[in-house]
Formats: C-alpha cells, sequence, structure tokens
C-alpha cells in the first residue's frame, strides 16, 4: 500500500503539488491525470525519491521512503518511462537483468526470469533474447522496458506515459498486455497519463489534478457518474460519455442467451426459431459459430445480404471484452447482434443492440 500525506512540491517559488493526499491499495492500477503541467509527473516520481519532496509525507508499506536509502528504495519500486532507456549495447536479456544482477541473484536465479518475462510479454525468448534494441520496434521495446521494470518483482510499479509515443495500433495492443499482466501478476501500479481514454481501460482507481491540485479520486464509473465539478466534467469529456461509460462496462455484463441451431438444421426448424427469436447463430459439431439465418439482425439500412451469411471473426465477441470494443464491432460491420465465445471459440451466448440500450436506460451499474 502507498500513502502521499499532505505531498508538496515546491519549484523556484512556484508551488507545482500542493497537498496532495491519497492512498493506493495493495494490488490496485492508480492512474494519475489531468492537464499538461498539473503536477503527475512530479507526484510520481516524488515517490520513488527521483525528486524529493518539499513537504509531506510518503508511506510505502508501512516505511516512510525518506527513511530508506534512495538505491534501496528504487530497487523495490519498478519504473518505466516514455523513453524506455534500454542499453543500446546490451541484448535484450541483459537489459531485462539489470536490478536481479544488482541484487547478486544467481545466474539461474537470473536467467529464469528473464525467460518467465519474456514469456508473460508474449515475447518468444529464442527469438529476443539476444537481440539488441535497435533490432526490436517501438512496441517490441516498450515491452522489453516495461519487463526490465517488473525483473526484480517489486511490489509497486510506476510507469510515466510509458505508451506515449507509440502509434495508436500497438498503443491498443500494449494497453490490453499491461492489463492482462496486472491481472496475472496484481501488482501495485501507478500509471501517468494525459489520455482520458487510456485512463479509463486500464485504471481501477483514477486521480485528477489541476494545477497541482487533487481534484477528484475515485473509481472511473464513480468519476462518470458523479464528477466532482466541472473540470472533472469538462476533462472526462461530456459529448462522448456514454461511450466512455461503456470502456468500464464488460461483454459479459450484458450477454444473453443465444437462439442456435446446429448448422444441419432443416430450414423448417430455422424458420420456426427465427419466427420466436428473429433470428438464429449456426453452430458447428464442436458448437462454434459459423452462420446467421434471420434477416431481421441484418444490416441496419434495410439491405439485407440474404438470410443466410457466415460469421466474420470480427462479428464475434469474448466476454472480457468491453462493450465499447463491442458496440464498435456492431456499428463497424452494420450489424445488430454479435456472438459471445469462450475460449475455445464456442457459442456461449450474444451481445445485442438491444441490450446495450436496455442497460444504459437502467443507469449506472455496479
Amino acid at each position: 500500500m502507498i500513502e502521499l500525506q499532505g505531498l508538496t512540491k515546491v519549484y523556484g517559488g512556484k508551488t507545482v503539488v500542493d497537498d496532495v493526499s491519497l492512498t493506493v491499495g495493495q494490488g490496485e492500477f492508480c492512474v494519475l491525470i489531468g492537464p499538461s503541467g498539473c503536477g503527475k509527473s512530479t507526484t510520481l516520481k516524488m515517490v520513488n525519491r527521483l525528486v524529493p519532496l518539499t513537504s509531506g509525507r510518503i508511506v510505502l508499506d508501512g516505511e516512510d521512503v525518506t527513511t530508506l536509502p534512495a538505491e534501496q528504495l528504487r530497487r523495490r519500486i519498478g519504473y518505466a518511462i516514455q523513453s524506455i532507456g534500454l542499453f543500446p549495447h546490451w541484448t535484450v536479456a541483459e537489459n531485462i537483468a539489470v536490478v536481479p544482477k544488482l541484487l547478486k541473484w544467481p545466474k539461474a536465479r537470473i536467467a529464469d526470469r528473464v525467460e518467465e518475462l519474456l514469456a508473460l510479454f508474449q515475447l518468444d525468448a529464442a527469438e529476443f533474447r539476444d537481440k539488441y534494441p535497435h533490432q526490436l520496434s517501438g512496441g517490441q521495446a516498450q515491452r522489453v522496458g516495461v519487463a526490465r521494470a517488473l525483473a526484480a518483482d517489486p511490489s509497486v510499479m510506476l510507469m510515466d506515459e510509458p505508451f506515449g509515443a507509440l502509434d495508436p495500433i500497438t498503443r491498443d495492443v500494449l494497453q490490453a498486455e499491461l492489463a492482462r499482466v496486472h491481472r496475472e501478476t496484481g501488482k501495485t501500479i501507478i500509471f501517468v497519463t494525459h489520455d482520458m481514454d487510456e485512463a479509463l481501460k486500464l485504471a481501477t482507481r483514477i486521480a485528477i489534478l489541476n494545477e497541482g491540485r487533487l481534484v477528484q479520486y475515485d473509481r472511473p464509473i464513480e468519476l462518470m457518474f458523479e464528477p466532482a465539478d466541472d473540470f472533472v466534467r469538462d476533462f472526462l469529456g461530456k459529448a462522448d460519455l456514454g461511450l466512455k461509460l461503456l470502456t468500464r462496462r464488460w461483454v459479459h455484463q450484458y450477454v444473453a442467451p443465444a437462439p442456435w441451431a446446429d448448422r444441419k438444421a432443416s430450414m423448417g426448424e430455422l424458420r420456426d426459431i427465427v419466427a420466436s427469436h428473429g433470428h438464429v447463430w449456426l453452430v458447428d459439431g464442436e458448437g462454434r459459430p459459423e452462420g446467421l439465418f434471420g434477416a431481421r439482425l441484418w444490416r441496419a439500412d434495410g439491405d439485407p445480404l440474404g438470410e443466410l451469411s457466415r460469421v466474420h471473426p470480427d462479428w464475434m465477441a469474448t466476454p472480457d471484452m468491453s462493450m465499447k470494443e463491442a458496440l464498435s464491432r456492431m456499428v463497424w460491420r452494420r450489424i445488430l447482434a454479435l456472438p459471445v465465445v469462450d475460449e475455445q471459440g464456442r457459442l456461449s451466448g450474444e451481445v445485442t443492440m438491444a441490450g446495450v440500450m436496455g442497460r444504459q436506460s437502467e443507469g449506472q451499474a455496479a
């Protein structure tokens, strides 16, 4: 657990962080966000004493960080930044192993940890272990940078806009990777960004700062439904707040039973199901969706391709997919439903546009 108690930083008579107090619980993903110059990066850097405090306290697992030797503190806290900072003349394995070597881990343990982290970030060890930074793409290098920060198994990770310089596609992939790593490791993460969509996608709690002061610290859902003031409301973005809300809603919250039939079913059987449900998903012998039968769900513009069409992979949803992504797939494909599939690709239910609208009309959900 990390506690910031009255944290203040003054530069040349200007207060850049002003009496900030908040608690980041064990295993939480806390995002610091706000306009440029609001003090978010300075706050982050005070946690591992890269920037000295003017006043206040930072308590890490019950210990005041100012009582710990700086090197010892930084070895307990992983740190990843936008520019990555990989050592150019060291291999990927050597870069990841930096802190474990400083801690004098046995060579076998270091080698095992490098392999483990490469696997965690879906980098094949045989392919990437001996590569140099200049041989990596931006996304691969950023993964190595985060892996390096995790190498000594710190309880806390600090991340300062680590994906800010990446292209949108790579950024989306790495956001998903980081969310998965957070779920699998349970690390406590403090993450700085200027991107509200990124914050809503990743955070369990969001701290919004303005002019050095903490304006609101809350779960993403509470921020959207109960903004503290007009600044928070405007910073969230009122124009697309409904879509932002769907970033924090998941397919498993909206899934409903799906009408289905074996692909070998007769036309009469299919029409009977369509008469009751408006459509039917056709599944193969393993229960995987292959087609959709029933014109009612086709093309919102009223121009069906026919009563029967094969299911495109982009039509499918998974239980842990955000409803924003599911809705985007419906709009892009101009269909009003998606089959929900399990890890084996078998049909487990469906989400529909009508279901999304029905849930949204109910107001706030847990």
